[in-house]
């Protein structure tokens, strides 16, 4: 993936398997980001291709993606503040409602069932997100640390299979990366979801993750089991420098 004379990625190659939560770590213009935006369809990166259950993402246009079953989480949130938790949640469903415009548009009793199916399902991940006591609030009128979870919700609402989280600790205090830690682990386990998290929350990644990848300046430089890359000189070096 190049920007004009900059190679953003390099040959990044790795593989996700399913049911595991896998980190992507590195410091601040690594490319993991444009890895996300090229897995989300949002860049069409210029060499390489990207599976996802065989099937080669190249020829899905971004607004299929969560068709396939790939969810996304942003770093900055983007919520409709003046409506309520539920409400939120609720349309991140929306994408696999079978009825058209014209069904919408004369309220026909399919609709209403499919109304329904989505409250049911967003009131199961409020269970499952501890959003209870908060289901009927305006998101305007919430803390960070709650919009966090309830941006979450929205993005399991469409039922995906591979869960892609853009800094999910950013702005959170320690207790609440603690609570994010289990929940991550719970959400995976209950829903049989396989999650990639860019995170710079080292101590959270380690603890989390069953796998972690490293880039630096676009290009793998390692990627094994928290305690291997940890312990990886070329990460120590990308982090810390040639000194350490």
């Amino acid at each position: 993936m190049r920007f004009g004379g900059i190679t953003a990625l390099d040959h990044v190659s790795f593989d996700v398997q399913a049911g595991h939560i896998v980190g992507l770590i590195g410091p601040n213009g690594a490319g993991k980001t444009t890895l996300f935006n090229c897995l989300s369809r949002l860049y069409t990166f210029s060499e390489g291709q990207i599976l996802f259950d065989g099937r080669p993402l190249v020829a899905t246009p971004p607004h299929g993606i969560a068709e396939l079953g790939i969810g996304r989480t942003f770093q900055n949130l983007a919520l409709f503040r003046t409506m309520s938790v539920r409400q939120n949640i609720m349309l991140g469903g929306h994408g696999r409602s079978g009825s058209g415009f014209v069904a919408n548009a004369l309220r026909l009793p399919r609709v209403a069932r499919e109304e329904r199916q989505r409250g049911d399902e967003a009131d199961a991940l409020i269970e499952l997100l501890d959003l209870r006591d908060v289901a009927d609030a305006r998101v305007m009128d919430l803390p960070f640390g709650t919009c966090k979870r309830v941006e979450l919700g929205r993005a399991l609402a469409s039922a995906p299979k591979l869960l892609l989280l853009d800094e999910p600790a950013g702005g959170l205090n320690h207790e609440e990366v603690g609570a994010l830690m289990a929940l991550l682990r719970q959400v995976r386990d209950r829903l049989s979801l396989t999650l990639l998290l860019v995170e710079h929350h080292m101590n959270m990644v380690m603890r989390v993750s069953d796998r972690v990848v490293a880039l630096d300046f676009g290009r793998k430089i390692a990627d094994g089991t928290p305690a291997e890359v940890q312990a990886h000189p070329e990460v120590i070096r990308a982090y810390l420098g040639t000194e350490a």
